[in-house]
């Protein structure tokens, strides 16, 4: 007797067991893939294979532009080192917006070390601010407290 849709929809087994069904071919899509579905410019069609199963296939090739290289992470931090304004640091940051991901940018926050903290930023506007302040913006901060800024 096979179930009726109502019958699953109230299953948290088969449920369960969907998701990760789904969540392991979402795994197996690139980025551009991941892109594309989320933007509604692709989606994702059930097939009833009536039984049979058929063998996993690798996805298809991305369409269009390559895939883009990896962040190179050595050549940011120099970059940034040989900036001296935080300001300057945020924005440069910004502009790589589209190479550094949520995960790379807590990478090279960690990779550039103390004083940066990826910790406790849950953002990349925060990672964002954490590294400008622990690079240029540390060196301007002992300049102005040793150049007379604090007199009165």
């Amino acid at each position: 007797m096979t179930p009726s849709p109502r019958d699953v929809a109230h299953s948290p087994k088969l449920a369960a067991l969907a998701l990760n069904e789904i969540g392991r071919l979402l795994g197996t899509l690139t980025e551009e893939q991941l892109e594309a579905l989320a933007d509604g410019r692709a989606h994702v069609e059930f097939r009833d294979t009536g039984g049979t199963t058929a063998a996993p296939t690798s996805p298809a090739p991305a369409r269009g532009k390559p895939a883009k290289p990896a962040a190179d992470l050595d050549a940011i931090i120099a970059d940034i080192k040989a900036l001296t304004e935080e300001d300057a640091v945020e924005r440069y940051l910004i502009g790589r917006d589209k190479d550094l991901s949520l995960p790379l940018m807590r990478e090279l926050a960690d990779r550039i070390g103390p004083p940066v903290t990826s910790k406790g930023a849950k953002s990349k506007a925060q990672l964002r601010k954490n590294i400008a302040a622990g690079t240029a913006g540390l060196l301007n901060r002992p300049a102005s407290v040793f150049s007379g800024s604090w007199d009165r």
